[in-house]
């Protein structure tokens, strides 16, 4: 086995049309080009990709290549393991790839059962580059994957590293994307492919668990969970500019935030310049897709919901076209932000950031420390529920922020703990996200009325009163939900108590 360690740009057509020239006035020269056609095997359910393996095989002139790759770890900056075979015959050989030892491909060498699921039709330049004592491998590819009838288009530049440090790779993506049209790029051909294959309209990135291990030492910890925030961050962000989808905005601003609580809950691991400049950027770039998410929160909830009188129609149609115009023009404000250079850098920043941090000698493991970090994210949201039954929606807010912090520990943090309890682990994280969604919709509809009244620019006032009004009785209902759960929250056992 190899490891590939490789970090991906994705480019606009122009800048695709201009870069190779850009990189030859800097002595880089890329190869003729060449034609590849690689076909991934599966089985019809995607036995392989739900282990995060992945099966084809590569035609590129008169050669064929069988492959086997591994999710792998990291963020921007992707390790994954690689096994290559030649072959004579275009038809996969489950022998082989069995060698590689991954259960799933064993169980498939004795079961069969596997079949093509997508291509790729690849037009790829290669180019090889000198970084001091680093040997990068450029890869200038544009083309199509295709499942079925469904394509989509593929112009990226994908640099690996052959030999050397692979810091090496932060360097020439930083001198890189100071050219217009290339930005980070996260989706993978497999990715699109899988995306394709099951028809579906989205590719955006939920949060993974980070694979933490109570052995680690909290800078390998916190190295993984970085990675996991960049890699959650970067899918989504790239999946923003290519289709501006509302989910797209929300996951990338929930990566956002748990990196910024990742920050704090590991602030002894990581050194202290590196800690306030991530959670400056990081919140600087939240800040500027919040109002685009509000809008869509407005436009999807409350606006939608509410149902005015006959005689506020024309009214309330006109406070929706001011919420519409408004909420087209913060997604293109949010699309500008993340593709800016800024917010491309922030994202080499975690990666690097995280690729930095080693354990030191005697560090203990961070079960420990994820124990006591998780009890005073607990002691600050019971502070916060203090009295809230009778507070402002201020004071509700500020518990459900404090909620927040204590899921996003949780989440990172509830692989450490026995297997045996990993059933009132699942639990109480399902029981804290109901808790969090009552006070969202609570926080949404309460927030509604200045959200609309922020687009219509003081027009539509009785628009406006209505959906006060509608917006107070949604409110109402929401918060004696949220009051239900919070009360089954004070009375549940935390189940890393035992810990301590």
């Amino acid at each position: 086995m190899s490891e590939e360690i490789e970090l991906k740009l994705s480019l606009t057509p122009e800048a695709f049309a201009v870069l190779p020239g850009a990189l030859k006035q800097r002595g880089v020269r890329f190869l003729p080009a060449r034609r590849m056609v690689t076909t991934y095997y599966d089985t019809a359910k995607g036995a392989l990709e739900k282990k995060g393996v992945f099966l084809r095989l590569r035609v590129t002139g008169g050669k064929i290549e069988q492959t086997v790759k591994t999710v792998g770890d990291g963020g921007v900056l992707a390790r994954r393991g690689e096994w290559n075979w030649p072959l004579k015959s275009a038809e996969p050989d489950l022998e082989l790839a069995a060698s590689t030892g991954l259960k799933v491909l064993e169980r498939r060498a004795r079961k069969g059962g596997i079949a093509p699921r997508y291509a790729s039709e690849i037009t790829r330049r290669i180019a090889i580059v000198k970084l001091g004592a680093a040997t990068l491998e450029l890869a200038l590819d544009k083309g199509l994957v295709r499942a079925g009838r469904r394509t989509a288009e593929v112009r990226e530049l994908e640099i690996e590293v052959k030999a050397g440090d692979p810091g090496a790779v932060f360097a020439l993506a930083r001198d890189l994307l100071a050219m217009p049209g290339i930005s980070i790029g996260f989706a993978t051909k497999a990715s699109r492919g899988i995306a394709l294959a099951e028809g579906a309209q989205e590719r955006f990135l939920r949060a993974a668990e980070p694979r933490l291990k109570a052995a680690m030492t909290p800078a390998v910890a916190a190295a993984a969970i970085l990675d996991d925030c960049a890699a959650h961050a970067a899918a989504n962000l790239q999946f923003l500019a290519e289709t501006r989808a509302p989910e797209a905005i929300h996951q990338a601003r929930v990566a956002l935030r748990r990196l910024r609580a990742a920050l704090v809950l590991l602030k002894g691991a990581i050194p202290p310049e590196r800690r306030h400049h991530l959670r400056r950027e990081a919140g600087w770039l939240a800040s500027e897709m919040g109002p685009a998410r509000d809008l869509d929160v407005l436009s999807a909830g409350a606006l939608k919901a509410a149902a005015p009188p006959q005689a506020l129609a024309a009214s309330y149609a006109a406070l929706a076209r001011s919420v519409e115009r408004a909420r087209r023009a913060a997604r293109a404000a949010a699309v500008a932000s993340a593709l800016s250079p800024r917010a491309q850098h922030l994202l080499l920043d975690i990666s690097q950031t995280a690729s930095g941090l080693s354990g030191g000698e005697g560090d203990a493991g961070i079960a420990g420390l994820a124990a006591k970090q998780l009890e005073r994210r607990y002691q600050a949201a019971m502070a916060a529920g203090v009295g809230v039954e009778g507070a402002d929606v201020e004071a509700r807010h500020r518990l459900r922020l404090a909620l927040k912090k204590l899921r996003y520990a949780a989440d990172f943090f509830a692989p450490l703990f026995p297997k045996k309890a990993v059933k009132a682990v699942k639990a109480e994280l399902k029981a804290l996200a109901r808790l969090q969604d009552s006070l969202g919709a609570f926080n949404d509809a309460a927030m509604a009325p200045m959200v609309a009244a922020r687009a219509a620019k003081g027009t539509q006032e009785g628009a406006l009163a209505f959906l006060s009004g509608w917006a107070a009785h949604r409110a109402e209902a929401a918060w004696a939900e949220a009051a239900g759960h919070l009360a089954r929250f004070r009375k549940a056992e935390p189940f890393w108590r035992e810990a301590l």
